[in-house]
């Protein structure tokens, strides 16, 4: 397991005990990949991710980041194991501005506030510019960048990102997903859930389709896109080399 870079096998997980809202689902994440993970509403996806950074009780299966079992690591500790998480909605503090969100990311980690900064205003200059500024008085692509920023202060080795298009008009989603392509080259993993699927599926490199908490279909994205399996179960398209598909 230790050439993957997060590496799920048989996940059952749930907020309540016996009813379960990921299913037995299995993905591997190799180092340096986006990978996202798409499915019509009510999938599971968001359960899922969250599961991994130990934010939903996990009742069967494991989860092991390069190598190290994680399956029953507190979500405040996952940072220090190299899992940032950014959440879809709260991801930011609002009444704080750009520099006290940055600030109290570098405080968490214990890591040398120039130091920690720097990079993270490298990549995101707008931020630099911005600082100053409440985290409330930005817009929401902005506070999507300050939310990856603040995740990157920790220096992951795995980035995992719900929903980061959510609420977003199409041109700040390409300003998002191009910044994450530049954190992919920077040297740090992505695994992203979206609904977007056209966008998720320009940005990663391989994709996994959820259904009821389980993985109906893998591979690559430049398959995927024109899958009819993958349009079948987002617009209730059913064709003969669709339902043979699922009979193999």
């Amino acid at each position: 397991m230790s050439e993957f870079a997060l590496h799920v096998e048989g996940l059952e997980a749930g907020y309540e005990p016996g009813l379960p809202i990921v299913r037995n689902a299995s993905l591997t994440v190799t180092p340096g990949e986006i990978v996202a993970i798409l499915g019509p509403n009510g999938a599971g996806k968001s359960s899922l991710v969250k599961a991994v950074a130990g934010l939903v009780p996990i009742s069967k299966g494991s989860v092991w980041l390069h190598g190290r079992d994680i399956t029953k690591t507190p979500a405040h500790r996952m940072v220090f194991e190299g899992l940032a998480f950014v959440p879809q909605t709260e991801n930011v503090f609002i009444n704080l501005s750009v520099a006290e969100n940055l600030e109290l990311a570098a405080a968490i980690v214990q890591a040398k506030r120039q130091s920690a900064l720097e990079p993270v205003y490298a990549m995101f200059p707008d931020l630099l510019r911005q600082s100053s500024l409440l985290a409330g008085q930005l817009s929401g692509g902005q506070r999507q960048m300050l939310a990856v920023a603040r995740a990157l202060i920790a220096k992951p080795r795995l980035l995992i990102l719900d929903e980061p298009s959510a609420g977003l008009s199409p041109l700040l989603v390409g300003q998002v997903f191009a910044k994450l392509r530049e954190v992919r080259a920077s040297g740090i993993t992505v695994l992203l859930v979206e609904q977007n699927v056209k966008s998720a599926l320009a940005l990663a490199d391989r994709a996994v389709v959820l259904v009821e908490g389980r993985e109906r279909i893998v591979g690559r994205s430049e398959d995927l896109l024109n899958d009819e399996r993958v349009a079948a179960l987002y617009l209730g398209r059913h064709t003969g080399k669709q339902a043979a598909g699922e009979q193999a």
